[in-house]
């Protein structure tokens, strides 16, 4: 590799990362957290034979069951990461769940889901871990990207739904972002999730949301304020709207925005600021869009009223990419594979596996330039595509195969410590030669 400039910053984030973990832990958490970017299963034998380790198996065992540190400080300091190398002052959070197939019944939480896919092969419910997944969209020049902060297995019985879970992680998170300057903060949700018991509560942490709603949702113009004074509380909402109305009563815009792809859509859209009845009345704007293939018509709000029509619609394409996400993570990353007996254990684990691939995927955007592509392995029909957490973890791997983790840990410092650039390309130089 030339580019080890790169790995320099990936080792700086690593360094970076382990400074929740306490100092005895710390070369058990970076070799066990390095073994899940060289390999590609879930379990922590994967893990363990890719990384070459030295310790034995109960070492490792007891930090995922006995450890004592904590596996929610770990979404903390990757905020901090990401807002310290990546400033800006608007951020956008995805909220979604998924379901994780499972045979046995002694898995924690496990349940019989719902399976909205609509497999031929795959019966209506299914048994395994419900998964409400907090995400982070961010984008790197012209590439966006959804990197998960959090994976919380929901829990079947008791009060609490994923609503419940899905507005707990949001409000747990929003003060990290507040720390770091951040002065607005959206939630992109899906049409599931657009309900009073998620938005409400936000809206009082000053968190917007957007989102798509049914297409018989309720809205309501302002009321007209009359001069005459007649009995009883004044008027809370005014005429009633459906599309029909919009038809009717608002001009037709077009724009060409790049959603959902490279390549520029022409989009169709009537847009105007009304109230929600299922929201108690809070103002929204409300946009009907239509996509050029698309024979229906698509309502999205947004309680961020400061947003043009344009910028909601971009912001609200966003959120489908949570679902390669998903892919790369449960197929690449190994979550779907990923098996503890304790409920903490298995979040301690799935944090571990969700901080590898953030990693890895904030790691290719910045490789996505045309001064990082040489970085990547060189394959000859992927050339010109854009680089992936796959492909950057293939050249993670490159590199830590060549310098193992017991060269670049110093147990004196706690951490890894690279080497100078120079020394590095000598010593690849003469790998490749001998």
């Amino acid at each position: 590799m030339e580019n080890t400039h790169l790995l320099s910053l990936l080792v700086l984030w690593l360094n970076f990362m382990l400074q929740v973990i306490p100092m005895r832990l710390a070369s058990t958490y970076m070799e066990l957290l390095i073994g899940i970017l060289m390999s590609s299963g879930g379990h922590v034998t994967d893990a363990l034979l890719a990384v070459g380790h030295r310790k034995k198996f109960s070492t490792y065992y007891w930090l995922l069951t006995h450890g004592k540190w904590k596996w929610t400080q770990t979404p903390k300091q990757f905020i901090r990461l990401v807002t310290f190398f990546f400033p800006r002052l608007e951020w956008n959070l995805i909220v979604d769940d998924f379901i994780n197939p499972r045979s046995s019944k002694k898995v924690p939480y496990g349940a019989y889901c719902h399976d909205h896919g609509q497999k031929p092969n795959r019966p209506q419910f299914i048994w395994g871990q419900q998964m409400v997944a907090l995400g982070l969209s961010i984008s790197y020049g012209k590439i966006w990207a959804s990197l998960p902060l959090v994976l919380r297995v929901h829990k079947g019985t008791g009060n609490r739904s994923k609503i419940t879970t899905a507005v707990f992680l949001v409000r747990w998170l929003a003060p990290i972002f507040r720390q770091a300057g951040t002065k607005k903060l959206r939630v992109l949700v899906d049409a599931w999730y657009m309900k009073g018991p998620f938005i409400l509560p936000l809206l009082k942490q000053r968190i917007h949301v957007i989102g798509q709603v049914r297409k018989d949702t309720v809205l309501f113009d302002f009321p007209i304020e009359q001069n005459n004074h007649r009995r009883g509380r004044p008027r809370k909402y005014g005429r009633k709207w459906t599309l029909q109305d919009f038809k009717e009563h608002l001009s037709l815009h077009t724009a060409n925005l790049r959603i959902y792809g490279n390549k520029p859509k022409r989009v169709k859209y009537y847009s105007k600021k009304l109230k929600a009845r299922f929201l108690k009345g809070e103002p929204v704007i409300a946009v009907w869009s239509q996509l050029p293939k698309q024979k229906s018509w698509t309502l999205i709000l947004s309680t961020d009223l400061d947003l043009t029509p344009e910028q909601i619609i971009k912001l609200f394409s966003k959120r489908w990419k949570t679902e390669p996400m998903f892919n790369e993570i449960k197929h690449f990353f190994g979550v779907a594979k990923a098996w503890q007996r304790s409920s903490r254990s298995l979040h301690r684990w799935l944090s571990m596996l969700s901080l590898a691939y953030a990693l890895t995927r904030l790691l290719s955007l910045i490789m996505n330039t045309k001064k990082n592509r040489e970085a990547l392995p060189p394959i000859p029909w992927r050339r010109k595509s854009p680089a992936t957490a796959g492909l950057t973890r293939m050249a993670v791997q490159v590199f830590f195969r060549r310098f193992g983790f017991w060269m670049l840990w110093k147990p004196k410092y706690k951490k890894l410590i690279l080497e100078n650039e120079q020394f590095l390309r000598q010593r690849t130089t003469t790998r490749q030669q001998s």
